[in-house]
């Protein structure tokens, strides 16, 4: 079973929680330097914008790809040991691709790409396992809090990432990836020190009916059961597509125009201080108004932002768009989050969370692959109106969607009343308010 509520410290002195966070945020680094770093040696190695948003979608579904072996590896084996087995294996690719980028060979562009991808699938190993593990070391109480801090930690990330790699690429085309080995070791020695069990014991192989087929299928039929998921999954879809493909343009035409990669980073790190603010003010938003609409509001806002980037995508106040599309983005992640991990038995949470980001993330590689092609062949006002479209189509959908409308609240904590079954369908809103 998870640990105890009474034995668990409240959040703001809670040791294995400042643990993971600390090391998750070293090794977030890492993507964060990535989005500057990678497009830009792509470029610099004879790529054009549609081959760098190419390989950028292809990441993009490496790692959609990875998350649902990822969830069910992580319920199924110990969520440490996979955890510090994902961060060892970046740490190795990482410190392969920084002793490469000083050979200067003509192979090196593969070396890119194998070594990005192995990145993005340690990444999402580790993501659900930590995921999955945050029940046994916060009380329910602190759960809101808590994945609220870890979107911040995100987001802060994302703003430091890009700055430190644009400044570091510009001394070596190589510290960026230096660095981000180094933050991959620091994370999976951290893990050494947290000494809660992560999980609840397993029933063995074999015990339980169902195989590996009802194993595959489970988490998808316990989604499928919950309209208000259903509905939170679609509200995060399109702006993970929309706010990929506006980033990825971003660099590109800045790279073209012969921006520094520092003044790119730059851009991108500031921007990130939006999404911070909308990580960090998610839990104090939630308490004032309700869920629907948080939602409503943050999916009519992300058009409007698109929109006002159009003619700013070649100059520095771009930022100021951006960063109120990122303000969004996490909002709605935080309000999904705390929603499963609430609502999902312990047996079910990693897979449960690798199936929502799967859902979530399974259009994001369009996103870049959008941006390098439209880019190349029609600019970007024509790209950026696209997004605008679709972003507004979703927003009219998930405004209609009944289900939208019992979104007045989240359940406030995963504990049920006994003999209730704990598969059951979360409490509607009029249940919970």
């Amino acid at each position: 079973m998870a640990n105890p509520e009474h034995t668990r410290a409240p959040l703001r002195v809670n040791r294995s929680f400042r643990i993971l966070w600390t090391g998750q945020f070293a090794a977030q680094l890492g993507p964060g330097m990535g989005a500057v770093a990678y497009p830009v040696i792509l470029l610099d190695l004879g790529g054009t914008p549609a081959l760098t948003g190419s390989v950028t979608f292809l990441l993009g579904v490496a790692a959609v790809a990875a998350r649902l072996p990822a969830g069910a590896a992580a319920d199924r084996f110990d969520r440490r040991a996979l955890m510090i087995a994902a961060q060892g294996t970046r740490m190795l690719a990482m410190a392969v691709l920084c002793a490469g980028l000083f050979t200067g060979a003509t192979w090196m562009l593969w070396l890119v790409v194998v070594v990005a991808l192995v990145d993005v699938v340690g990444h999402e190993a580790y993501r659900f396992a930590e995921r999955a593990a945050l029940r046994h070391i916060v009380r329910p109480g602190d759960l809101s809090a808590a994945v609220g801090r870890n979107e911040a930690r995100n987001q802060v990330a994302s703003l430091v990432g890009p700055v430190l790699g644009g400044w570091l690429m510009a001394a070596s085309r190589a510290l960026p990836f230096g660095a981000a080995a180094l933050g991959h070791a620091f994370a999976a020695f951290g893990l050494l020190f947290v000494k809660e069990r992560l999980q609840d014991p397993r029933t063995p192989r074999g015990s339980g009916g169902g195989g590996r087929h009802h194993t595959w299928t489970e988490a998808f039929t316990w989604i499928w059961a919950r309209p208000e998921l259903r509905v939170l999954l679609l509200s995060c879809v399109t702006p993970n597509l929309v706010i990929t493909g506006v980033v990825l343009t971003v660099v590109m035409v800045g790279a073209e125009a012969g921006v520094g990669t520092g003044q790119i980073g730059t851009v991108l790190g500031v921007a990130s201080l939006g999404g911070i603010c909308g990580a960090l003010g998610a839990s104090a938003l939630l308490r004032r108004f309700s869920s629907r609409t948080l939602v409503l509001a943050a999916l009519w806002w992300l058009p409007v932002t698109v929109v006002v980037a159009i003619p700013l995508v070649d100059h520095w106040t771009v930022v100021f768009p951006l960063a109120g599309a990122m303000a969004a983005a996490p909002l709605l992640s935080i309000i999904l989050g705390t929603y499963q991990l609430l609502n999902t038995p312990d047996r079910l949470q990693a897979r449960v969370g690798s199936a929502c980001t799967f859902v979530t993330g399974v259009a994001a590689p369009l996103g870049p692959l959008a941006a390098g092609f439209g880019l190349q062949f029609a600019g970007t006002p024509p790209l950026f109106l696209g997004f605008t479209l679709l972003m507004s189509v979703v927003a009219v959908w998930v405004s209609l969607d009944p289900s939208t409308r019992r979104l007045s609240s989240l359940p406030a904590s995963p504990d049920r009343s006994p003999g209730t079954p704990p598969d059951q369908a979360p409490p509607s809103a009029k249940e919970v308010s």
